[in-house]
């Protein structure tokens, strides 16, 4: 939030040269102090949605499938903000309407995307970019809590990783950050360069390379690829942390000319724990050279993984090492990613966020495995966006249930169920989240442990409303 005495990022005129538009304002003030006043004005930050924009932010008004976001212009002004993106075909229509200033330009989201770029250029910090199949927010959160350990960090919030999100996430960057950390998610070939292309990281992450995005991907190969054009978007000698635990991806970035880390469980790994001691709910502790002992408050065994990417980071930038320990010993779970929770004197391993074969598999060894448990319910809902041979990576994932019992929701429910044929219990499918949640609550008791995984789409959490959780 920007207060009138707040120095701006940007002025107005300085907005409406780095987005290659026109500032348009249908009143200054005429006397000369006022004016110069009003010119040393400008954003504090940008939004896309008017419920989030704080009084100060640049309004992007973006075209939507039912709505376009010109249609806010004037409830973005009466919330404060300072200017607002106008596509020039639509500022016609504005006529005679004062909503405030406006930057016109031809198309709003190329505006935002050059904005963010150009005003990224403007600052000088470490900027680390973060992309993966599986784990990339968790290795995103971990590596930021390790950089902050030096001084102010900026990071990704929530899922803005797309070609909206990332400009809007550069345009939080203030000169204060020493560091800062984004996450670059894709869903089409280019994408990973393109916003590699905004955000000029001077180091990166790649978690894996999996099968997530296989529809609009075609294959693994292509996926591994589109992951590694993170690597070749840095210069020459720029540190590139890749886990070695995906060979996939290690073929694809054969040829980088930045300086390659490698981190994980694998033999060849550069940062290789010396031992991992899994603590089940209490998550894990991990042992690396250089490293005191680090208590990993997360849970599930891949969790070790993503803190290995940010010790690596935190080894190649001279990283104090206690207040790393200590840092990632302090990192709690984002919302509906492996969240513990506790209903009834069941537990509640809630990941619900996203899903994919591999993200998947990895927290259903997390169930297999959870300590003191006396029934174990995997309740797994759709893993989207697999295309073609979904029905296949569906009962493939569910072929790895052996103890817990499998309950399936969704139009792969029957490819679960037919996949999980080593499973000791008959697999139980549900015609929709109404009955599975009425099954659920009745299920739900001391010693009961309940795996809820899928993607987003699927609002798997759905099932949990109208039960007292507890954290």
């Amino acid at each position: 939030m920007m207060t009138s005495s707040a120095t701006p990022l940007l002025t107005l005129p300085e907005v409406a040269q780095l987005a290659g538009g026109d500032l348009v304002v249908t009143r200054v003030p005429g006397e000369a102090a006022a004016r110069e006043a009003w010119l040393r004005s400008g954003i504090g930050g940008a939004s896309i949605d008017t419920r989030a924009l704080e009084p100060g932010d640049l309004f992007v008004p973006l075209p939507g499938a039912r709505t376009d976001g010109h249609a806010f212009l004037g409830e973005a002004f009466r919330r404060g903000a300072a200017a607002a993106l106008c596509a020039r075909e639509r500022h016609a229509a504005l006529a005679g309407v004062e909503h405030g200033a406006l930057i016109v330009v031809e198309d709003v989201t190329e505006a935002l995307m050059r904005l963010g770029r150009r005003y990224r250029e403007r600052w000088h910090g470490t900027l680390v970019c973060v992309t993966g199949s599986a784990g990339k927010t968790t290795t995103k959160d971990l590596v930021a809590a390790a950089l902050a350990t030096a001084g102010p960090v900026m990071k990704t919030e929530g899922n803005l990783n797309n070609h909206w999100g990332v400009p809007l996430t550069l345009l939080r960057l203030k000169p204060e950050h020493r560091a800062a950390v984004v996450e670059l998610g894709m869903s089409h070939a280019g994408e990973i360069a393109l916003l590699a292309s905004l955000a000029l990281p001077g180091g990166a992450v790649i978690t894996n390379a999996g099968s997530a995005h296989l529809e609009g991907l075609g294959s693994l190969e292509a996926i591994a690829r589109e992951k590694a054009a993170l690597g070749f978007a840095l210069r020459p000698g720029d540190p590139l942390f890749a886990g070695a635990d995906s060979p996939r991806l290690l073929a694809a970035l054969a040829g980088v000319k930045a300086r390659l880390v490698t981190y994980g469980l694998a033999r060849e790994a550069n940062v290789r724990p010396r031992r991992v001691e899994s603590l089940g709910p209490e998550g894990s502790r991990i042992e690396v050279e250089g490293f005191p002992s680090v208590h990993l408050r997360l849970v599930g065994a891949h969790q070790v993984l993503n803190a290995l990417a940010a010790l690596a980071v935190a080894r190649e930038l001279g990283l104090d090492p206690r207040a790393v320990a200590d840092a990632l010993a302090a990192h709690r779970p984002s919302k509906g990613r492996m969240e513990l929770k506790h209903a009834r004197g069941a537990t509640l391993l809630v990941d619900c966020y996203n899903a994919n074969p591999e993200s998947t598999a990895a927290a259903i060894a997390t169930l297999e495995g959870w300590p003191g448990a006396r029934r174990r319910i995997a309740v797994l809902g759709d893993m989207l966006e697999l295309g073609e041979g979904a029905g296949a990576l569906h009962r493939a994932t569910a072929a790895g249930l052996r103890t817990a019992e499998l309950w399936a929701v969704g139009a792969h429910a029957a490819d679960y169920a037919a996949g999980a044929r080593a499973a000791t219990t008959p697999p139980r499918t549900f015609e929709g989240l109404e009955p599975l949640a009425a099954a659920l609550a009745a299920a739900l008791a001391p010693g009961v442990v309940v795996l809820l995984k899928a993607s987003r789409g699927v609002r798997l959490e759905r099932v949990l409303e109208g039960l007292d959780l507890e954290p």
